[in-house]
C-alpha cells in the first residue's frame, strides 16, 4: 500500500486543510472532525484502494483503514489546523462524545501495550515459566503498570492538544496529580493545607475525570492570559499564571469532585452488574460490535478505566467486547468455508484471526456488513453469551478485549464456555441463513479450459467455455518489465492489481482502449480509466512522483470524459522527473483484477510500441 498516496487522496477528498478541524486515529480508523461533513467526497473515499469503510456520526468523520492506519496517518499533509469552528448543528451530547473520543483515542496504543504486557505476564506465570516473585516478573509488572499509573499525564497532554493549548502544560497538570511527594503529603497524619484550606486526601493514580476537568478549566485561564499579556513576557508568564490559578481549583475542588463522580459511576455500574448482571452483560455482548461500527466504543474508555481503578476489574465492557469478537470470528470462519470466491475466502479467514486477536473492524466491515444477514447472528450470539457471562459473574483486570487475554479472566473455564456459546450461535446462523447467492463470486472459474493466449483475438464462446479475452494495449512506447521488478512495493506486491510496467521511450500516455475517465489524481501523475467492457485500469507515471506536485505533468482529459483507443490522456517530462530524483517507470494495473479470472502480460522484457497488445484480461 502506498501510504503517502492514500493519505494525500483522503486529505483532498475530506476537503483539505480548510475543512479539517482535527484528526487523530485509533487502531483501525482515521477520525476527522470536519468543519462541514457535506464538503467531503464520501463516495470517492469509499472507492480508494486501502479504505475498507466509512462511518459518520457522533461529531466524527471516520475513515476505516485497518491495521495500517498509523502509517497512513503519519503521511497526512497536516494533523492539526486552525479551521473555523464547525458549522454542523451537532447536539451538545454529540460534541461531548466527540471530545471524549478525541482525547482518549491517542492513548489507545499506550493502554494496549500495558494491557497486553500484563496478559503476557499472566501467561508466563500460569505456564510456570516465571513466578510472581521473580525479579524479571516484578520489573516487567512495574513496566506494565506505568501505562495506567501515569494516565493523568498522558490524558493531560491529549486534552490540552484537543483544546489547542500547550500539550506539555496539560502533561504538567497530570503530573501534579500523581506527584509522589504530593501524594505523601496528602496521606500524612493530619493531612496538609493549601492557603489555609485542607486538601482532601484523594488518590489520583489512573484517574481520568480530575485531569480532564482541570485541563478543560485551565484552557480558559491560558487563553485569558494569552490575551492580556504583552508578547515580551507571554512565553514565561502565560504558563505560570495558568498553573498558579488552576492548582487550588484542581486540588481543593475539581480533583476530589472528579474522583467522587468517577466513584459514583463505578458504583452504578457495579450496582447494575450485581443486581441486573446477566441483563447488563447481555446487552453489552449483543451490541458491542454495533458500538464499534459507529465508533462509540472509544467513549467507554473513561468508564472502563475508572472501574478498573476503583475495583481492580471490569465485568461489563471488556467481557461484552470479547463476546463481540467471538461472534465476528465465527461469522468470518463460516463465511470463509462457504464462500467460493477466492478473494473473499482469504479476507474472511484472515479477518477471523484478526478478530480473535482483538481487532474486529476487518471482520465487521469486510465480511459481516458486506453479507448483512450475519448481523442478526452476531447480536443473538453476543446476547446469549452475555447472559451466561452475567450469570457466572465473569470479570477481568485487563483493559483489552482479546482471546490472548482469556487466561486473565476470573473464571477461565466459564469465560471459554460463554465465548464458545456466542461463537456457535453466530457460526450456525451464518452457515444456515446466508445462502450461496449472498456471497460474491467474482473469482470463480466457470470454464473447463481457457483459451490459448498465443492468439489474443476474441475467443469463441461455448456452453462450457464462458471466458472472453479482452485486450489492453500499450499506452506508450518502451521496454516492458514485470511489476515485481519495479521499485514500488505497492505495485510489486500486486496489491493494486495485476498488470505490467513500462520503461518509457515516449512522453505521451495514449488510451489503451475505449472508455471513460474514472479518476484523476492531484499532480496529474496518474489516471484511472474504465473500459467499455468493465476493465478498471490505473496508469501511474513514476515512483513517488506525487511529490512533484504536478510539475512536468499535463492531463489532456478530465474526470468523466469519454475517449477512444489511442487518444492522448497525459503528457509527462522524463527529464524533469529525473532531475527531481525520481524514476519514470510507468505502472499499468487492472485494479479490479478480482473481477476476472486472470490478467496475463502478453509482453515482458521486450520493447513495445504504443497501441501494441500489452495485457490479456480473462
Amino acid at each position: 500500500m502506498d501510504y503517502k498516496q492514500l493519505a494525500n487522496d483522503i486529505y483532498e477528498k475530506v476537503g483539505g486543510d480548510k475543512n479539517i478541524q482535527h484528526v487523530t486515529h485509533c487502531a483501525t480508523r482515521l477520525r476527522f472532525t470536519l468543519a462541514d461533513d457535506k464538503k467531503a467526497d464520501s463516495e470517492g473515499i469509499k472507492q480508494l484502494k486501502g479504505v475498507t469503510g466509512l462511518v459518520q456520526g457522533n461529531g466524527q468523520y471516520q475513515v476505516i483503514i485497518g491495521p495500517d492506519v498509523s502509517s497512513v496517518y503519519a503521511q497526512l499533509p497536516v494533523t492539526e489546523n486552525g479551521a473555523e469552528e464547525s458549522s454542523n448543528d451537532n447536539s451538545v451530547i454529540s460534541r461531548l462524545l466527540d471530545f471524549i473520543a478525541g482525547c482518549f483515542t491517542p492513548m489507545i496504543a499506550i493502554i494496549a501495550a500495558g494491557g497486553m504486557l500484563q496478559v503476557v505476564l499472566s501467561l508466563l506465570e500460569l505456564s510456570g515459566i516465571l513466578a510472581a516473585t521473580d525479579d524479571t516478573y516484578l520489573v516487567l509488572y512495574q513496566v506494565s503498570q506505568a501505562a495506567f499509573f501515569f494516565i493523568p499525564i498522558y490524558l493531560g497532554n491529549s486534552v490540552a492538544k484537543r483544546l489547542k493549548i500547550d500539550p506539555f502544560l496539560g502533561s504538567y497538570v497530570g503530573g501534579i496529580f500523581v506527584m509522589p511527594g504530593l501524594t505523601t503529603l496528602l496521606s500524612q497524619e493530619g493531612g496538609i493545607t493549601l492557603f489555609g484550606l485542607t486538601v482532601p486526601n484523594v488518590s489520583y493514580n489512573a484517574s481520568v475525570l480530575p485531569v480532564l476537568l482541570t485541563v478543560w478549566l485551565m484552557s480558559y485561564v491560558y487563553r485569558f492570559a494569552d490575551r492580556i499579556l504583552p508578547n515580551s513576557v507571554k512565553f514565561i508568564l502565560r504558563p505560570l499564571i495558568a498553573i498558579i490559578v488552576i492548582t487550588p481549583f484542581a486540588l481543593l475542588l475539581i480533583g476530589p469532585l472528579g474522583v467522587t463522580i468517577g466513584n459514583y459511576v463505578s458504583q452504578f455500574l457495579n450496582y447494575l452488574t450485581n443486581n441486573f448482571g446477566p441483563l447488563a452483560v447481555l446487552f453489552m455482548g449483543a451490541f458491542a460490535q454495533l458500538l464499534v461500527m459507529t465508533g462509540m466504543h472509544t467513549t467507554l474508555t473513561p468508564i472502563l478505566l475508572t472501574s478498573l481503578a476503583t475495583y481492580g476489574y471490569d465485568d461489563l465492557i471488556v467481557p461484552g467486547m470479547l463476546l463481540g469478537l467471538a461472534a465476528e470470528a465465527a461469522i468470518c470462519l463460516a463465511a470463509g468455508i462457504k464462500a467460493n470466491d477466492a478473494e473473499f475466502k482469504q479476507v474472511s479467514f484472515s479477518s477471523a484471526i484478526t478478530a480473535l486477536m482483538g481487532v474486529s473492524e476487518p471482520a465487521l466491515y469486510g465480511v459481516t456488513l458486506r453479507l448483512k444477514k450475519p448481523i442478526v447472528g452476531m447480536i443473538l450470539g453476543g446476547a446469549v453469551g452475555g447472559l451466561y457471562f452475567g450469570l457466572m459473574k465473569i470479570n477481568t483486570p485487563v483493559v483489552i478485549a482479546s482471546f490472548v487475554a482469556l487466561p486473565s479472566y476470573s473464571n477461565v473455564l466459564h469465560a471459554t464456555i460463554g465465548s464458545l456459546i456466542t461463537f456457535a450461535i453466530a457460526f450456525a446462523y451464518t452457515w444456515f441463513v446466508v445462502k450461496d447467492s449472498d456471497f460474491p463470486n467474482n473469482n470463480v472459474a466457470t470454464v473447463t479450459e481457457t483459451a490459448d493466449v498465443e492468439a489474443p483475438a476474441a475467443t469463441e464462446t461455448t456452453e462450457e467455455q464462458t471466458v472472453v479475452e479482452k485486450i489492453v494495449l500499450a499506452p506508450l512506447q518502451g521496454m516492458v518489465i514485470t511489476l515485481a521488478e519495479t521499485n514500488d512495493q505497492a505495485f510489486a506486491s500486486l496489491a493494486l492489481g495485476k498488470g505490467a510496467a513500462v520503461k518509457p521511450q515516449d512522453d505521451t500516455i495514449a488510451a489503451p482502449f475505449s472508455g471513460k475517465v474514472s479518476a484523476v489524481f492531484p499532480g496529474n501523475h496518474a489516471i484511472g480509466i474504465t473500459s467499455d467492457s468493465g476493465i478498471e485500469l490505473l496508469i501511474h507515471i513514476g515512483i513517488d512522483t506525487v511529490n512533484m506536485q504536478g510539475d512536468g505533468f499535463t492531463r489532456q482529459v478530465n474526470d468523466g470524459d469519454t475517449f477512444s483507443a489511442g487518444q492522448a490522456l497525459l503528457h509527462f517530462d522524463s527529464a524533469k522527473i529525473a532531475a527531481a530524483g525520481y524514476e519514470d517507470t510507468v505502472m499499468i494495473t487492472v485494479t479490479n483484477t478480482m473481477n476476472f479470472l486472470d490478467v496475463v502480460a502478453l509482453a515482458a522484457h521486450q520493447e513495445v510500441q504504443a497501441g501494441e497488445q500489452l495485457l490479456a484480461v480473462f
